[in-house]
């Protein structure tokens, strides 16, 4: 009776080991992700995971469970114990938790708008319908944070996870992508989340994927992401279908290494929008990446935005990135998802952006497709801004 308890308390293990992802990006030390084949496998995997410390006389680490994007577990551990976890059975494979940059540097007017109007170029002018902001459309913005109090957002931000900005990045995107004078969708709700500081850790990122699905729920909406992507980003891309197939968009930047965007992950999956960046000249600048797994460009080069300060709420600052363009797309994708309402889908929404897009207006795409963000299909433009090379914030 012994042998036989003794046998039914043993985990049970794989007869081969579960992949193990690493990357060149740095990473938080020993610390792991861990994908579960079905959501209810994870509390027994957990248990079978603590039965391996317990058996090691190893101390137990914290743990989080992640229920809504996707099957997950992260925790720190130690390298003596990692491939008695990799043989647990329900694990589908383990993933470091990368620290990744973000895709943006600074430089030194808000030409982006003007030319997000128009076919031909710029006029002087940015020309949008007053009656389609994105009114009661969230945008996730998954960054550095925001400055809520910056005047640019009008009270519409709210701190979902994580702190304030403390950097400038995640202020600048979100005044890209819903702000007023520089931004799109200047009615849509700006929902920040704080996973960059200025490093983004990849499991902070994964638990605001699931905090999406639990907050916006059937709703659905945009997810704006201006982060830098990995070979080996697996886990990422399927919480980006994850999103995708529960009705969120995701718009993410090219990245910034001048090199085919589909050699990344998540660039290189279909369930979101990819963007690359653009210049005043109808150029690519040098920085950003290219190739078919590029959806689109959008301005990236020169933007002007919101900047945080602890001392001011009106500042304005000049960025260059893909994380520039990202928002772009992002706010355009508020305000169709405003028009639409809820008959619009993120693959409605996405084939609406890419048909609608300016063709063939981009010099050498490198192999990517030759498409530049408009946003004027929505309807007939009925207020005018003027465009002024050095508008302060207001």
């Amino acid at each position: 009776m012994k042998f036989l308890l003794l046998l039914l308390s043993v985990v049970v293990v794989h007869a081969k080991l579960a992949p193990l992802h690493r990357s060149n990006h740095r990473s938080v030390p020993d610390s792991w992700i861990i994908k579960i084949e079905d959501f209810d496998q994870v509390d027994q995997v957990a248990d079978d995971i603590v039965s391996q410390f317990a058996r090691m006389r190893s101390p137990i680490p914290p743990m989080t469970k992640l229920r809504h994007v996707l099957p997950l577990i992260g925790m720190k551990i130690p390298s003596f114990l990692l491939d008695k976890i990799r043989a647990i059975d329900g694990i589908e494979y383990i993933e470091m938790d990368y620290i990744v940059p973000l895709a943006a540097s600074q430089y030194n007017p808000p030409w982006n708008l003007d030319r997000t109007d128009s076919r031909l170029g710029m006029d002087g002018f940015y020309n949008y319908n007053a009656s389609v902001q994105g009114k009661g459309v969230d945008i996730y913005l998954i960054d550095t944070g925001v400055q809520p109090n910056h005047v640019a957002f009008g009270g519409r931000v709210s701190l979902l996870y994580g702190a304030k900005d403390n950097d400038g990045h995640g202020t600048h995107c979100a005044g890209i992508a819903a702000g007023d004078v520089y931004g799109l969708a200047r009615e849509a709700n700006i929902l920040s989340m704080k996973v960059c500081n200025p490093m983004c850790v990849t499991w902070k990122m994964l638990e605001c994927f699931d905090l999406v699905l639990t907050h916006g729920g059937s709703k659905g909406g945009v997810v704006s992401v201006s982060i830098g992507g990995d070979p080996n980003y697996q886990v990422v891309t399927n919480a980006v279908n994850r999103l995708w197939h529960g009705g969120y968009l995701v718009s993410w930047a090219a990245g910034n290494e001048n090199m085919d965007a589909c050699r990344l992950h998540p660039q290189r999956g279909n369930n979101l929008i990819v963007a690359g960046a653009s210049n005043k000249y109808d150029g690519l600048p040098g920085f950003t990446n290219w190739g078919p797994c590029v959806d689109i460009f959008a301005p990236g080069g020169d933007i002007r935005s919101a900047r945080y300060s602890e001392h001011s709420n009106t500042d304005s600052i000049v960025y260059s990135g893909t994380s520039m363009s990202a928002p772009h797309v992002a706010g355009s994708a508020a305000l169709y998802y405003g028009l639409q309402g809820s008959s619009a889908t993120p693959a409605s929404v996405k084939k609406a952006i890419l048909d609608s897009s300016t063709k063939d207006a981009l010099s050498n795409t490198k192999g990517s497709p030759n498409r530049l963000l408009y946003v004027n299909f929505l309807t007939n433009p009925a207020t005018h801004q003027k465009i002024d090379k050095d508008e302060p914030a207001k």
